[in-house]
């Protein structure tokens, strides 16, 4: 395994009551940031709706452009060879993860810890290091895409990845 962590930011249908997910964003062990948006189960939206969001998706999106569960999770089970993930947001990650799962009946095949959990692991105070690197934008507020690329580079800034496997594959 790359020891690169796998950091993982999504968008809910709502901010205040998460109920499904509309849209994953993560690392890879190779450095790249992925982003899916996901089609809503019918059950979904039978008993929740898509609020406004930061992103502006909507269910016209999803269903264009959007993948089924069952796809993000074959993917998932071949890219994510860890038992952990790492997220801004943990509560909502792992609740919209969860339903994601439980979609097809599983149980997630990983668990959500928060980013501060794996940087306080590295004696890195996030909070601080992003006040010395003049980070004001609390991390929450970015979008989810922009939280993975900074936390990626946060860690790298720090010397908390080990990117020799990386410069290997360019």
């Amino acid at each position: 395994m790359a020891s690169l962590p796998i950091f993982i930011s999504a968008v809910a249908n709502s901010p205040d009551e998460p109920h499904f997910p509309l849209l994953f964003t993560w690392s890879t062990h190779d450095g790249q940031v992925k982003e899916v948006l996901i089609t809503p189960d019918d059950d979904w939206l039978h008993d929740h709706s898509i609020e406004p969001n930061l992103q502006n998706l909507d269910e016209q999106q999803l269903y264009e452009f959007g993948y089924e569960a069952q796809d993000i999770l074959n993917e998932w089970a071949t890219e994510l060879d860890t038992d952990v993930l790492y997220a801004v947001d943990v509560d909502m990650v792992q609740a919209v993860v969860e339903t994601l799962y439980d979609t097809k009946g599983l149980d997630p095949a990983f668990e959500v810890l928060s980013v501060e959990h794996w940087f306080n692991e590295r004696d890195v105070n996030l909070h601080q290091a992003r006040q010395d690197s003049g980070d004001e934008t609390p991390l929450n507020l970015l979008s989810p895409d922009e939280q993975i690329i900074h936390l990626l580079q946060l860690a790298a800034n720090h010397e908390l990845l080990d990117l020799s496997e990386l410069e290997q594959l360019e």
